[in-house]
């Protein structure tokens, strides 16, 4: 519980300090919704690099070697390329990139959402206090079906019934039904 609710606070500090970033958040939907993509593919990055999907400290290693105004490039670079399956990658890509796996189930098939600019501050929240100051290798799934379900619009959420539910909300239908009598 403590490890999940200190993921929730950096999850809130990189997204405040995103938001500022974005010209028209308040008015334009497609900007929100880029918003919130970002930063589900940022916590994705950050648990796959502590929980061995990633090799130990990949992203960090691979977002330290840019300079905050080469970032925006990297990471869009990086999201195409895990969103591409090995036998179509361009084999002469940077290795950097090519040592990523293929990350399956459509997290990083749009390659159309804005990504602002970065700054040093933004950069090095993410790598310094996000990605080396905590193991996100211990976080609670309830992190990622909250953050990924604020990535859709209630009507695409509607449509394929995709509902967040809670591991307490599961309990108080199981537990009565069967789960109490085992």
């Amino acid at each position: 519980m403590e490890v999940s609710f200190k993921a929730g606070e950096l999850v809130g500090k990189i997204y405040d300090l995103l938001s500022k970033k974005y010209n028209n958040l308040d008015s334009d939907e497609y900007e929100q919704k880029s918003l919130n993509i970002l930063c589900v593919r940022l916590v994705f990055c950050l648990y796959a690099e502590d929980s061995g999907i990633f090799s130990h400290n990949q992203f960090y290693d691979y977002m330290k070697s840019f300079k905050a105004e080469n970032s925006r490039t990297a990471l869009k670079e990086l999201f195409k390329m895990l969103d591409t399956k090995y036998e179509d990658r361009d084999r002469y890509e940077n290795e950097k990139l090519l040592a990523f796996p293929y990350v399956n189930g459509g997290l990083f098939s749009d390659e159309n959402i804005l990504i602002p600019q970065l700054d040093e501050n933004i950069l090095a929240t993410l790598i310094i206090s996000i990605s080396r100051g905590f193991d996100w290798s211990e976080i609670s799934p309830t992190i990622f079906g909250a953050v990924f379900e604020s990535t859709l619009n209630p009507e695409t959420r509607r449509s394929g019934g995709m509902h967040y539910t809670s591991v307490e909300n599961i309990h108080k239908v199981i537990d009565p039904l069967f789960l109490s009598d085992l």
